[in-house]
């Protein structure tokens, strides 16, 4: 962590002109030898990937053998040995490891042969209660970083290029702002909520000349909105707006996409980093990229389970995710040329995303997203499940004033309604803020009713 000290010069380098740094230098070498062998071997037949995944499987469950006591354990109840893992539909031999399990037995899960003074100790967002918390290598975080700048290679973007991230918590002054030369980052507060700081955000944008933004959907859904509002005129093009860590929502997309004139580009990840997805250059449906780990997708409940080959301190061996990927589900792409599986057309959000009706149904936020598409009164919503049959729809007005205000809360009611079931009670809370994470992140849909789904599972909920 940074120093107060060190904070302080890190805020003054943002008013700095952008410091030039080679490309060469602002990443290592395994963070180079990842990429090269990503920008290569995307082009690979699917069976010559799956051959790649099936050796990197084997390494895994080697070492998590040897050397994990929770897999040693795992593998002698099922008398069983790696050996017996020959193919990648024999990994299903294994049971699926979930949240609550790794939790328990994190001392378990811990490899015996790894020095855990050279790493470090990463979370969970904790967006669903208790964060997750695991350890990682610092190798671990140069691999991943190659896999995200391979993915935006799909659009143009090149490792050390500048570029603008709306993301994390940066704090201080009316202007949060701060630029990290290293990476060529010039990084804004995500709390974006009124004309003056967009004012002074469009310019510092135009100032720095990157052609890519990078952040959470909602800020820089709120900071196209307010754009759009006060009609205030974006003085750049942008090659792409790279959208990552939340649920992207249709009208996120096309408030971003009409705003910026551009299009949107969005993976699909976790802190766990077991499995990573996005967007080609030509679709929008996620593609799972192999070479970072096997993905399946429940037949019955789409829950994506997933097994990573970053993590070796940790392994995260048939993890589930509680993240749901929607219809259909694909084997290959037929515009870009990558054989990268499965393809889904979306990430629906997590299990905690859904609303639970009274009468038992899950909901996607998918579904409930289309009554809030065209709202005029209304800067921002947030949908609360208090219990089965209660949901709690807090707004925050552009005005308290006016009667559109009270016609549209009325048709977002009604609509919701029809959606969820008239036994679903509907109540208005109006509020001047909705309260993000420290992180900035934002939560639209918080589900008191999904920890037992969670816990439970869909089939016995």
């Amino acid at each position: 962590r940074l120093t107060p000290l060190g904070r302080y010069f890190k805020k003054i380098l943002a008013f700095l002109p952008p410091i030039s740094v080679p490309a060469s230098i602002r990443f290592g070498r395994i963070f180079w030898e990842t990429y090269y062998f990503l920008q290569t071997s995307q082009w690979w037949s699917e069976e010559k990937l799956k051959k790649y995944q099936l050796m990197q499987l084997r390494k895994l469950l080697y070492h998590a053998y040897e050397n994990v006591p929770y897999y040693r354990r795992v593998f002698k109840h099922r008398n069983l040995t790696p050996s017996d893992i020959k193919s990648l539909d024999d990994l299903k031999r294994l049971p699926p490891l979930d949240k609550d399990t790794f939790r328990k037995r994190f001392n378990e899960l811990i490899a015996r042969n790894i020095n855990l003074k050279k790493v470090h100790l990463s979370h969970t967002s904790g967006t669903t209660g208790k964060p997750l918390q695991f350890f990682q290598s610092y190798s671990e975080l140069e691999k991943e970083w190659a896999f995200i700048y391979h993915q935006w290679s799909h659009v143009g973007y090149r490792p050390g290029e500048p570029r603008v991230e709306i993301r994390g918590s940066i704090i201080g002054g009316k202007y949060p702002i701060e630029y990290d030369p290293l990476k060529n980052v010039l990084r804004l507060s995500p709390r974006i909520d009124n004309k003056e700081v967009a004012q002074f955000y469009l310019r510092k944008i135009k100032a720095f000349g990157a052609k890519f933004i990078h952040g959470y959907p909602s800020a820089i859904a709120s900071f196209a909105s307010i754009i759009k509002r006060y009609g205030l005129s974006v003085p750049f093009k942008l090659k792409a707006i790279l959208f990552a860590s939340e649920k992207v929502y249709d009208w996120e997309r096309q408030i971003v996409e009409e705003v910026f004139k551009t299009r949107v580009f969005s993976h699909y990840g976790q802190a766990e980093r077991v499995a990573l997805a996005a967007e080609c250059e030509y679709s929008s449906y996620y593609h799972f990229i192999p070479q970072y780990g096997i993905v399946e997708i429940d037949p019955q409940t789409h829950e994506i389970i997933a097994t990573g080959f970053l993590n070796y301190i940790n392994p995260f061996i048939r993890y589930r995710t509680t993240d749901v990927a929607s219809s259909p589900i694909l084997s290959h792409c037929p515009y870009c040329g990558r054989n990268y599986f499965p393809i889904v057309r979306d990430i629906e959000g997590r299990l905690e995303d859904f609303i639970i009706t009274p009468q038992g149904t899950l909901v996607s936020p998918a579904i409930i997203t289309h009554p809030f598409k065209d709202l005029k009164t209304i800067k921002e919503t947030q949908l609360i499940q208090e219990s089965v049959d209660k949901l709690v729809l807090r707004v925050v007005p552009w005005s308290r004033e006016g009667k559109m205000l009270k016609t549209e809360l009325q048709f977002l009611c009604t609509a919701l309604q029809e959606i969820l079931g008239h036994n679903m009670q509907i109540e208005v809370e109006i509020v001047d803020e909705i309260k993000k994470t420290r992180s900035g992140k934002f939560k639209w849909i918080v589900s008191k009713v999904a920890k037992d789904l969670i816990e439970k599972g869909l089939e016995e909920w």
